[in-house]
C-alpha cells in the first residue's frame, strides 16, 4: 500500500498550527496584541484624516466672483455662502509705497479698510474689503481688462484716465489699488500688499 500524500494546503496549515502551538504564552500574548495596535493605528489614522479634511473645509471660505463687462462699466458679483464670515480677520497695509507718497487717509470700518496717498497731484488708493455678497461697478468704458499673476493671485488690471487699476482676491478679502504711477510701480504695490500676509 502507497502513503497518503497530503496536499500543498494541507501542509501550510498543518505549518501554520505547528508554529502558533510552539510559541510561549508571551509570544502569543505579544502577536494578539500586535493586532490590536495595528487595528488600533489604522484606526488612528483614518480618523484623524478625515477630521483634517473635514475641519480644512470649513476653514476655506467659499465664495464665487462673476466678471461681467459692457461698454461703459465692469460689474463685479460676488456671491459668499452663508455663515463663511470669520470674526479674526484683521486688516493689513502695503508694506510698499513709491516714495514720495504720504499718507492723507486711513478710514476703517468693519468690513472695509481704505488708504489715501498722495504726491503733489497724484494719488494712490488702497483698498482692502472683507469678501461678502454684493455687486461692484469699475468705470473701464474704452479700456480693456489685462491680467497677470503675482504670487499665485490672478490680478486684473487696466488702464482708465490717467490712473492704473488693479483688483485681486485670496480666500479672505479683496483688494484694489488706484494709482497715478507707472506700472512697474504698481507691480511693486501689489506684491507689497501681498507679501504683509
Amino acid at each position: 500500500m502507497d502513503p497518503h500524500t497530503f496536499s500543498n494546503n494541507y501542509k501550510s496549515k498543518l505549518r501554520k498550527n505547528i508554529k502558533e502551538y510552539s510559541r510561549t504564552h508571551v509570544q502569543r500574548k505579544f502577536v494578539a496584541l500586535r493586532k490590536y495596535v495595528a487595528g488600533f493605528v489604522i484606526l488612528f489614522i483614518l480618523t484623524n484624516s478625515i477630521l483634517f479634511a473635514t475641519a480644512e473645509e470649513y476653514r476655506e471660505r467659499f465664495f464665487e466672483i462673476i466678471n461681467t463687462v459692457y461698454e461703459k462699466f465692469t460689474s463685479i458679483v460676488t456671491e459668499v455662502e452663508e455663515g463663511s464670515f470669520d470674526e479674526e480677520m484683521s486688516f493689513t497695509q502695503p508694506s510698499y509705497i513709491p516714495e514720495g507718497f504720504d499718507l492723507v487717509g486711513d478710514m476703517q470700518a468693519d468690513i472695509t479698510r481704505k488708504m489715501d496717498y498722495i504726491n503733489e497731484n497724484k494719488i494712490i488708493e488702497f483698498k482692502q474689503s472683507i469678501i461678502t455678497s454684493g455687486e461692484t461697478q469699475i468705470d473701464t468704458e474704452n479700456t480693456s481688462i489685462e491680467e497677470m499673476e503675482i504670487n499665485k493671485h490672478t490680478i486684473k488690471y487696466y488702464f482708465n484716465k490717467g490712473m492704473y487699476n488693479a483688483y485681486w482676491n485670496d480666500n479672505k478679502f479683496n483688494y484694489s489699488i488706484t494709482a497715478e504711477v507707472f506700472f512697474d510701480e504698481l507691480i511693486k504695490i501689489i506684491e507689497g500688499a501681498q507679501k504683509i500676509k
